[in-house]
């Protein structure tokens, strides 16, 4: 049987400015490796954000910046040396689908720009480890490179280290308008996965059944990580 595993990578970019709700389902085999499916939406209010404030460079300006993030990561897949049967699909508007199969899951973050000793997520055996805070946080920009366009990183956690929700929400607020906090409240991602063999025990998120095993967090809580995002499966 295949696990169903996360991988986080550019979803991220297309989600830290953006009203939406994202699930990620990613599969891995007893040899590290597997497939990967992620469903995006993004409301249109954060898409008109993301065009005002991002500084993407692209070759064809007249195409969406959303349709512009999400082919710049299917680039990057196609570009990697563990991947296979890459398939990107809009499914409506600001809305997409995109999977690929992958060998190695080291490896792939690897190719998409991680270090070595990256200490976000592990595989070890039968344990998987997600663990992201302040200190870490440039581990996961070096994947994800528009983490840190200047354009995005006064609304990302370095910059408001300390910062309240609420006093979060009002800076938003004052930014984007009145649609701006409510909207980010109102954004979610959901990673879920299923084992090969039984989970045995977890800390952090939800078992699901005997072999699946869910962690959700608010897009609050990755803005401003004033708290790690953390768990661990154990199968």
């Amino acid at each position: 049987m295949k696990s169903k595993y996360i991988l986080i990578a550019a979803t991220v970019a297309a989600l830290t400015l953006s009203s939406c709700v994202v699930t990620e389902d990613l599969t891995i085999n007893n040899a590290n490796g597997g497939t990967s499916s992620a469903a995006i939406h993004v409301e249109d209010f954060f898409v008109d954000v993301l065009e005002d404030f991002s500084d993407f460079s692209t070759n064809d300006s007249s195409k969406p910046i959303m349709d512009q993030s999400m082919e710049a990561f299917e680039k990057q897949l196609i570009n990697a040396s563990t991947t296979d049967n890459i398939n990107l699909v809009k499914t409506g508007n600001n809305s997409y689908v995109i999977s690929f199969d992958y060998s190695n899951l080291k490896t792939l973050l690897f190719d998409l720009g991680a270090e070595n000793n990256q200490t976000v997520l592990n595989l070890n055996k039968n344990r998987l480890n997600f663990y992201l805070n302040l200190a870490n946080y440039s581990n996961l920009t070096a994947v994800i490179p528009f983490l840190k366009d200047p354009n995005f990183e006064p609304f990302g956690p370095i910059y408001n280290e300390g910062l309240s929700a609420p006093d979060y929400l009002e800076m938003i607020s004052f930014m984007l308008g009145e649609e701006g906090p409510g909207a980010i409240q109102e954004s979610a991602i959901t990673l879920r996965f299923e084992t090969p063999a039984p989970i045995k025990s977890f800390t952090g998120g939800k078992k699901i059944s005997d072999n699946v095993f869910e962690y959700s967090f608010p897009l609050i809580d990755f803005l401003l990580l004033a708290e790690p995002l953390s768990f661990e499966l154990n199968w």
